[in-house]
């Protein structure tokens, strides 16, 4: 527990758990919101703005950030974001995510049922546009169908922005996880494996806030430091019923070769995504 809390300093006043006999009821309680979440989560469009740093030099960009589920296979479907330059119109990075799945870097999982979320895609860092996405699914590691993938641990409870939460630790395993993170170095795709911690709401079982760190990275990849933190909120959509669970606020530290690399993403003004088209006659 002192090597965890030395890890993440959030956990400096954790109220440690004397052993894991809450784990399995705690996840099995946090999977059947997700479930609900999931459900209840239509294809959604936002305002990101995106502060970045590198290097001593800050950079600020605004983006309208989609959300949308589609099918993936017969009994899957995924979360999937994209990201639209508010001034160019340019998309950006979900056609690098497009090229990893089609070539196998990012396999599609054969047998998950229902819901699992979009692998990260982590290019090598430019100060000129965002490197990260996968900020929404990052709660979908907890979904049910997509557990036996991670190791978990009940590290206890804690007063966390006011509010008292449950706390739980987990890891992907190496051997099972199915859409790992990526990241783009030298032209070249390498997967990397993540471990974090998740602060939960104990009346609702939403996670609250979702903190990320490095567990494995190639040999051939100078990434030393990789860490996403994620908060999540209840927001009210017009023309939805019922409330959404969103982040509104993602930092992300990161070194690749001695190079420290800062993002801060807000998002704001979430509704509803919708298209227009029409039939043109020649």
């Amino acid at each position: 527990m002192a090597e965890i809390q030395l890890a993440v300093p959030e956990l400096a006043h954790l109220k440690a758990a004397q052993d894991q006999s809450q784990l399995t009821a705690l996840l099995d309680k946090i999977g059947a919101k997700t479930v609900e979440i999931v459900r209840k989560t239509p294809n959604l469009v936002s305002h990101e703005a995106v502060v970045s740093e590198l290097n001593g030099f800050t950079s600020h960009a605004d983006y309208s950030f989609l959300i949308l589920q589609h099918a993936m296979g017969p009994k899957s479907r995924i979360f999937d974001e994209y990201r639209v330059d508010v001034a160019t119109g340019e998309r950006l990075e979900t056609d690098f995510l497009e090229k990893a799945t089609d070539s196998g870097t990012a396999p599609a999982p054969p047998s998950l049922a229902d819901v699992i979320p979009a692998s990260p895609v982590l290019p090598h860092p430019a100060p000129t546009r965002p490197t990260s996405q996968g900020f929404v699914s990052a709660w979908l590691d907890f979904y049910p169908a997509n557990r036996e993938q991670f190791e978990f641990r009940y590290l206890g409870q804690q007063k966390m922005d006011r509010r008292q939460t449950l706390v739980v630790a987990f890891a992907q395993k190496p051997a099972s996880i199915q859409l790992p993170a990526l990241i783009e170095y030298h032209q070249k795709t390498y997967k990397i494996l993540m471990q974090g911690v998740a602060w939960i709401d104990p009346a609702e079982f939403r996670i609250l806030r979702l903190r990320s760190d490095l567990l494995y990275v190639p040999a051939e990849v100078p990434l030393h430091q990789l860490s996403v933190d994620i908060h999540f909120a209840q927001i009210s959509i017009v023309d939805v019923p019922s409330p959404q669970w969103l982040p509104t606020r993602v930092v992300i530290t990161s070194n690749l070769a001695g190079s420290t690399l800062r993002e801060r993403h807000t998002y704001s003004n979430y509704r509803l995504f919708r298209t227009r088209s029409k039939i043109v006659l020649k």
